[in-house]
């Protein structure tokens, strides 16, 4: 009689995973970069290197406006990003990365393009695929059942 393992619960392995990430970044991303807060990691990445509005950007990643701004403003005291008004619409702020903020994205994609090409090369450009579609939608299901959060 062959004695399998209980099943992990889905939101061990979450649990899991978000550690296990988490401590990778603490160790890979900024080793000879300007480092900060990794909980503003998503945030800092979704402005990118066009810039976007405040507004636009709250909304990617649903967060209300107030959340986004103490974020923002974090940012822009360790002189990652600048906040101009928008050109188009004098009610809104757009947002962009400073020099130095340009120089950290680049090597922050570079690292995490490195650990995604090491994840495709663990389980196969397929099996990585799919678990990157089932995980995009498990946040949608769950994005829909919320209002936006506070960070």
């Amino acid at each position: 009689m062959k004695i399998t393992e209980p099943k992990i619960p889905l939101v061990k392995l979450v649990y899991m995973l978000k550690r296990a990430t988490e401590d990778w970044a603490d160790k890979q991303l900024c080793c000879g970069q300007q480092c900060f807060n990794n909980a503003h990691l998503p945030m800092f990445m979704s402005i990118g290197t066009q810039g976007i509005s405040n507004n636009t950007l709250a909304s990617k990643m649903n967060v209300t406006k107030q959340a986004a701004s103490k974020v923002i403003k974090a940012l822009e005291a360790d002189g990652l990003v600048k906040s101009e008004k928008s050109p188009t619409d004098a009610r809104s702020v757009m947002l962009y990365l400073t020099p130095d903020g340009i120089k950290l994205f680049e090597h922050l994609k570079t690292q995490v393009t490195y650990l995604e090409n090491k994840y495709e090369e663990l389980v196969g450009a397929e099996n990585y695929q799919i678990a990157v579609e089932v995980m995009s939608k498990l946040i949608q299901f769950h994005e829909g059942m919320k209002c936006p959060v506070a960070i």
